[in-house]
């Protein structure tokens, strides 16, 4: 940070200490807030702090938060976080999450682990299958912006989802939740039933089931009925509209508390998803077709018994080429789904994933200052998928039926010991340790297509210790550091090979340090400063290939990600409580940044990572929650993110049809005379806008029906323009977007039951998180070269669309 950014923080300082003085937290009583807000226990240092003391960019909200303020999924953390952009991918990557600008470009690669990781009740899951399952029955969400290389098991270079679920209470209570989405014709059910079994066991049982018809309309049917028009018979079988799915999750909670010095929790989860239209080619749509229709001549050609048709290939470009509630995706031929091996037989495409995540935690206090805790997890997710990329079926000698299968299995155990001592010094050490187990395969359907299996076996060891020194009764100095192995073993086989072909192996190691300082000047006024570093170990990228080439283990491995650089910030509670204010401000240097790309350059899709030489990442972020006394029940609440993310080096791969006017003129082929490479130094990251913001309103109060109160929240979420293509396509370009969400609910006022109409997204806008090229389109011969006229179609994942919901809730007890 520059001197005047220095200058201009610290007159802030002084400005908010007037304000936050102790003579206005003299008037009133400590134990009473206005905001309700500091009541939230925050652990992101592994200690139970409040809110306003943490020095740590964090959001954090309870139980009764995530109510009043409506959040009811990890998406919905857009209007309460600066900066977050959280997106669910299908087949086995799960879900994307972005935070300042830095996240994983997942595409369809299950192999690539998160840059911001998400903890479920203190297990470190570093792949986005956790977005599905970690967000039901929540008691807390926090949300640490920023390298985090120190708590939360494996690094993280941008931050962590840290997610408590709910434990059992005292008192026994159940509850009975059934919603209805009107546009997807998605049912929802929710049973919980809590309390103790004896007077020192409690116990927790939550069930969840959902279905749905789909948001989505298929046109390939529009296709079908023009190809056959002219080439009869040429396309069969029905269309459906998608995603068809159906949910099921269950989580159950023991908690043993035998004495006030040990303590254990136990929990057991799992959850399953089938569905239509739910994986990676039923999951993507067309977004931009540089001919303004798509290119559909490879297909049309094998329909007309591989004979060129230019009519054929117009009667079949139905799709509109824009992110929307359409799509056009053909039917599997039923001829050669015996070719599958996980059975499906629905020519429509299918998906079946499921996941489980259990989770021991033991805490033993041998002294009141001295704390010892385990937490012991064991997780394990499954993804069986089977599609198209065709608008119409395919024959044998077309690329475009494919099936795969991923699974991933993992161990791990944390032990920890933290102090709480009268005197000057405090300390926090512990250790960690993961196992964990990836195979996927993946085939084109089409007779004789070869199974391509890969099978990466990773292990991690770390130890992290941090020393707390309070100066002086109201400074204190942080200091520690994070130490990690990792090692990776990778192989990579074909049907009817008997061995692994060329099997490879990494080591990875990392020292992370961080330093804090921190003034507390009153109790309701903090200002810190940190020094951190972040990292993500390098791996191997399990090259999905459906065509008879597969991709060396060795030319696979990609680099660890690093991040090093400061942050500061202040975090307030002003006019008597009634307001909370956090700011921050923040500048990084990202080193090998891991970018995913889908290449298919040789008309066979690859998947393929990357190392960006270097990125920088800094920008100023705010958030504030209000309270009025004067409107009791009306909460006001907004944040805004300016983020500076620009490669400083990065010399990326072209995407198809680049020409080298267009910037791809790097890397000569000798062989081809075309350049392969371009220079994205000073270009914005992938997904990172350079603005994002909220800005929203909560209010509940009584209505003139004695005992029954009504509650409202209206949201309005803003973007920026992005890019969220790997090479930064220029056509893959997302315009910037407001979203608006709202609801409405009467309940009783001792919450017996209540009546809600959610609505999200009722502007209906849809945007893009993750964009590739789409396969046989584009001519890859024009790449690197003078001509134009070559640039592929791009596919992407399109946000759902508009949603209104029916939600009715019982607590009979």
């Amino acid at each position: 940070m520059d001197v005047k950014t220095g200058i201009s923080c610290g007159a802030l300082a002084w400005a908010l200490i007037s304000f936050a003085s102790p003579a206005a937290a003299q008037s009133r009583p400590e134990t009473e807030t206005v905001t309700g807000l500091d009541e939230v226990v925050v652990t992101a240092r592994r200690r139970d702090e409040a809110p306003i003391s943490v020095p740590v960019a964090v959001t954090v909200l309870g139980s009764e938060q995530l109510r009043a303020l409506a959040v009811d999924s990890l998406q919905d953390l857009r209007a309460v976080t600066p900066g977050i952009s959280v997106g669910e991918v299908s087949g086995g990557v799960g879900g994307t999450v972005s935070l300042r600008g830095v996240g994983t470009t997942a595409g369809s690669n299950p192999t690539f682990e998160q840059t911001v990781a998400i903890n479920i009740d203190g297990v470190q899951l570093s792949r986005g299958g956790a977005v599905r399952v970690g967000q039901i029955d929540m008691e807390k969400i926090e949300v640490l912006r920023g390298p985090q290389a120190l708590f939360f098991g494996k690094n993280s270079p941008a931050g962590v989802i840290s997610i408590t679920t709910a434990d059992p209470g005292r008192s026994f209570e159940a509850q009975a939740r059934a919603g209805y989405e009107f546009n997807a014709k998605e049912r929802q059910l929710e049973a919980v039933v809590s309390g103790p079994i004896t007077e020192t066991l409690g116990g927790r049982l939550v069930v969840y089931g959902a279905d749905m018809d789909g948001w989505r309309d298929n046109i390939a049917g529009q296709a079908a009925e023009a190809a056959n028009a002219i080439r009869p018979g040429s396309v069969t079988g029905a269309t459906s509209g998608g995603p068809q799915q159906t949910f099921f999750f269950t989580r159950g909670t023991l908690k043993w508390e035998p004495s006030d010095r040990f303590d254990a929790r136990l929990k057991l989860s799992y959850a399953k998803n089938e569905g239509i239209g739910y994986n990676q080619a039923g999951g993507f749509q067309r977004i931009y077709c540089p001919n303004g229709a798509p290119q559909l001549a490879p297909q049309s050609t094998v329909l007309n018994g591989g004979v060129p048709n230019a009519d054929l290939a117009k009667a079949l470009s139905v799709d509109n080429c824009r992110p929307d509630a359409t799509y056009a995706n053909g039917n599997i031929n039923p001829a050669f789904l015996v070719n599958s091996p996980e059975g499906f037989t629905d020519p429509s495409g299918a998906g079946d994933y499921s996941q489980q995540l259990h989770s021991l935690e033991l805490n033993y206090r041998p002294s009141e200052w001295l704390k010892l805790t385990s937490v012991t997890g064991w997780a394990r997710n499954e993804d069986f998928r089977v599609d198209t990329y065709a608008v119409a079926p395919s024959d044998a000698a077309a690329v475009n039926d494919f099936s795969g299968n991923t699974g991933y299995t993992q161990f791990t155990q944390e032990v920890r010991v933290s102090s709480d001592l009268p005197g000057a010094f405090n300390f926090l050490a512990g250790a960690f340790y993961e196992s964990s187990e990836l195979e996927t395969y993946t085939r084109a359907i089409a007779a004789g297509s070869p199974l391509f299996l890969h099978n990466i076996d990773g292990s991690t060891q770390s130890v992290f210790g941090q020393v707390l020194w309070d100066v002086t009764s109201n400074i204190e100095l942080a200091g520690g550091l994070r130490w990690s192995k990792e090692s990776k073993d990778f192989a990579v086989s074909r049907e009817g090979v008997p061995q692994p072909v060329s099997p490879a192996s990494a080591d990875f190691e990392n020292t992370s340090p961080e330093v804090t300082l921190t003034w507390r000047p009153t109790d309701r006024l903090t200002l810190y400063g940190a020094y951190k570093e972040g990292f993500k170990s390098g791996g191997f990228a399990a090259a999905t290939n459906t065509g008879p080439a597969f991709v060396n283990p060795l030319n696979a491995m990609y680099l660890p990600e690093s991040a090093q650089g400061f942050e500061g910030g202040v975090k307030a509670l002003l006019f008597d409580g009634a307001l909370r204010l956090n700011l921050a401000a923040y500048d990084y240097d990202y080193t090998n940044l891991q970018v995913n790309s889908l290449d298919n350059a040789s008309g066979i899709p690859v998947i393929r990572v990357n190392n960006a030489g270097a990125a920088t990442v800094k920008g100023v972020e705010a958030d504030f929650t209000l309270r009025l006394r004067q409107v009791p029940g009306l909460v006001i609440r907004g944040a805004a993110n300016y983020n500076d993310a620009k490669y400083t080096d990065f010399l990326a791969t072209c995407y198809i049809g680049q020409t080298i006017a267009d910037g791809c003129n790097l890397l000569l082929n000798p062989s081809t005379g075309r350049y392969t490479g371009q220079q994205l130094a000073g270009e914005r990251l992938v997904n990172a806008p350079e603005w994002t913001g909220s800005l929203g309103a909560a209010y509940s109060g009584p209505t003139m029906i004695e005992g029954v109160d009504w509650g409202m929240n209206l949201d309005t979420l803003y973007k920026s323009e992005y890019n969220p293509h790997p090479e930064l396509h220029p056509g893959a370009l997302q315009n910037d977007v407001a979203f608006l969400n709202a609801g409405v609910r009467v309940f009783s006022a001792d919450r017996a039951w209540e009546v809600a109409l959610i609505g999200r997204n009722l502007t209906e806008e849809f945007r893009v998180d993750v964009a590739s090229n789409v396969p046989q389109t584009g001519l890859a011969a024009r790449t690197g070269t003078a001509l134009g006229g070559g640039l592929a179609d791009l596919s992407g994942n399109v946000n759902r669309g508009r949603e209104i919901m029916l939600q009715v809730t019982f607590r009979p007890f």
